[in-house]
Formats: C-alpha cells, structure tokens, sequence
C-alpha cells in the first residue's frame, strides 16, 4: 500500500507536513479523505463535533481511525458511540512508544 495524498491538521502548525485547523471544523470538503485518524480524540474540547468533522470528510466506505490510551470494552463502545455514521470494525491494545493504547477502527456507513 502506497499514501500518495497525505493531509495532516493539528491546532499548532509543523509545516510542510502539519497544517493548522480546528479539528471542530475542518476546511475540506464532505467525502474529502478515504481515511480520517486522530490520536488526540479525548483530549478534544469537544469529541463529539470531532468525531462529526471526521464523519464528514471521509467518503462513505472510509474509515475513522482513534487511537487512545489503552481501555476495556466500555470506553471503547464510548467511544464509537460518538461516530453515529459509521460501524465498528475493530479494535486492539498496543505498545506505542512504550505507551499501552487503544486503535478503534470504524468504517463509515455506505447509506445515511
């Protein structure tokens, strides 16, 4: 698998890679991406209208990707419920960095 068109956005700029954008509203069009990640989804002031953004800039078929300090089931459900157009695909714990984490992986719903 090759990344051909790779956007990065955080709230502080490290260009040529990063950009800056308010991950509550981001500047790119509906069905913009084929993949939407974020490592910094509970630390967002409001993860909700995150989740939304990312929703809404992945084509339809496209998956979300969350990586998150490492949780049970519970957190992870919590977590999914905040994408309402997408389904769960899965999940696993990892070291990251030495870091135990949580990806989630869902794909959003071909029909709304």
């Amino acid at each position: 698998m090759s990344l051909k068109n790779v956007i990065g956005v955080e709230l502080i700029e490290s260009l040529p890679l990063v950009s800056r954008a308010n991950p509550h509203n981001l500047p790119f069009f509906d069905r913009a991406f084929d993949v939407a990640f974020t490592g910094h989804l509970m630390a967002a002031l409001y993860p909700l209208q995150n989740a939304k953004e990312m929703e809404r800039t992945v084509r339809k078929g496209g998956v979300c990707v969350v990586v998150v300090d490492e949780c049970g089931e519970e957190e992870v459900n919590e977590i999914f419920r905040l994408f309402r157009r997408s389904r769960l695909l899965s999940s696993c714990d990892f070291t990251l960095n030495g870091r135990r984490v949580a990806r989630i992986i869902m794909r959003k719903k071909t029909s709304d």
